[in-house]
């Protein structure tokens, strides 16, 4: 990119990668045509996600089997620190410079390149490849590529708008099922004990009690998008919670816990708080084999922006309250993992109707969290999933049917 006119041609190319796509082999043609218009001696994309690394490398304008470079470790170490671009001396070239694709919710990968000796990097170039990155992070054909990309917003709403509906359906079904609860209660009385009709009506009973079970989860997605400036106490919610669990977690199932003597309190109230440690809990638990170990954690973060970005939800830079629960189950699967998310209720579980997840994605955007899934690190095995809580000492603006309130300020 030495002329002006190679300039112009590159940042013409970047719309190209907004096509939608259907096809993975987009993508690689794509990085191909953006090499032929910068005029890059090589370039390439690198990213490790759950199923593995995915390496793209191109010389000239012609791929090649080649591994991501030596240098991605440190980039990215580099990167994630708040460096916009990074750059390292290359034997015959004018050097490699890499700049961060955060993809939504996913690990951070690398998009580089390298200039042919002789064309030393302007600053101006150094700032395009960082813009090109933010547009390739956002490129639907990276999704086919590395998987499906989350637009957290979007998300948000979807389940805001499910939420009212939720709300005024549970509301028509508890006065449905009050009336059905009712009478079995008054009827049961007049029958004779063992009866088979004294049986039916009893049954008639227990199930509308489970349908009340049900609409209070509808309830609980309804009201899960409010929020109210009392700050929480994440040991207290924890628990409260792991009681309520140990009565039914499988035979031998244990917890271990380790939070600080006195962690600082969030910018989340008891409630929402112990909703969301509650649903992680019970997926943690029904995971477990007999015997398993559910393991909570907690500790102080300061999150750079890389740090916010790698989460799903709507976090920002700053202090933050790291939880983290996992189990050694078996883990979850690589196309299970694919659909969390993107299908907003979807659920693997029989008689579950995948709205724990759904509740507690919009207690942390409403409160200006996140949340990250991933398998636990080797030789273990299971799933660990991390939230982030921002600190009630310095509480962001909080958010309410999807946009800011200028009620709560910054500490």
């Amino acid at each position: 990119m030495s002329s002006p006119g190679t300039l112009s041609a590159a940042l013409n190319f970047l719309p190209q990668w907004w096509q939608e796509a259907t096809d993975p082999t987009v993508f690689d043609a794509l990085l191909s045509g953006w090499a032929r218009a910068c005029g890059w001696r090589a370039c390439g994309f690198a990213w490790t996600g759950e199923a593995g690394p995915v390496v793209r490398t191109v010389h000239g304008s012609s791929f090649t089997e080649a591994p991501a470079p030596l240098e991605v470790p440190d980039a990215l170490r580099r990167l994630k620190s708040g460096e916009a671009t990074v750059q390292y001396s290359i034997p015959n070239t004018a050097g490699r410079v890499f700049a961060a694709v955060h993809p939504a919710g996913r690990p951070t990968g690398v998009l580089w390149a390298e200039k042919t000796a002789g064309q030393p990097w302007a600053d101006a170039e150094r700032a395009y490849l960082a813009l090109a990155a933010k547009t390739v992070e956002r490129a639907p054909a990276l999704a086919l590529a590395i998987g499906p990309i989350i637009d957290p917003e979007r998300l948000y709403q979807r389940l805001g708008d499910t939420a009212i509906i939720a709300g005024r359906m549970a509301h028509d079904f508890d006065n449905l099922l009050q009336g059905i609860i009712g009478f079995s209660d008054l009827t049961l009385p007049m029958l004779q004990p063992g009866t088979q009709a004294a049986n039916f009506v009893a049954e008639i009973g227990k199930v509308g009690q489970r349908g009340i079970t049900f609409t209070q989860q509808l309830h609980h997605l309804s009201r899960s998008g409010q929020v109210k400036p009392n700050p929480g106490a994440v040991p207290l919610a924890v628990t409260k919670e792991q009681a309520r669990l140990k009565p039914v977690a499988p035979p031998g199932v244990r917890f271990e816990n380790d939070l600080p003597s006195n962690p600082p309190a969030v910018a989340v109230e008891a409630g929402p708080l112990q909703a969301v440690i509650g649903h992680l809990l019970e997926n943690a638990v029904e995971a477990c084999p007999q015997g398993g170990v559910v393991r909570v954690t907690a500790r102080a973060v300061e999150l750079t922006d890389a740090d916010a970005r790698a989460h799903l939800g709507r976090v920002g830079v700053g202090a933050h309250l790291q939880i983290t629960v996992s189990d050694n189950g078996p883990g979850i699967k690589p196309d299970v993992r694919r659909r969390l998310f993107v299908e907003p209720f979807f659920t693997t579980k029989v008689r579950h109707r995948g709205l724990g997840l759904a509740v507690a994605y919009r207690v942390l955007c409403s409160h200006r969290g996140g949340i990250q899934i991933e398998p636990v690190p080797a030789p273990g095995t299971g799933t660990q999933v991390r939230i982030v809580l921002p600190l009630a000492a310095a509480r962001p603006p909080a958010v309410a049917n999807g946009s800011f309130t200028a009620s709560a300020t910054r500490g």
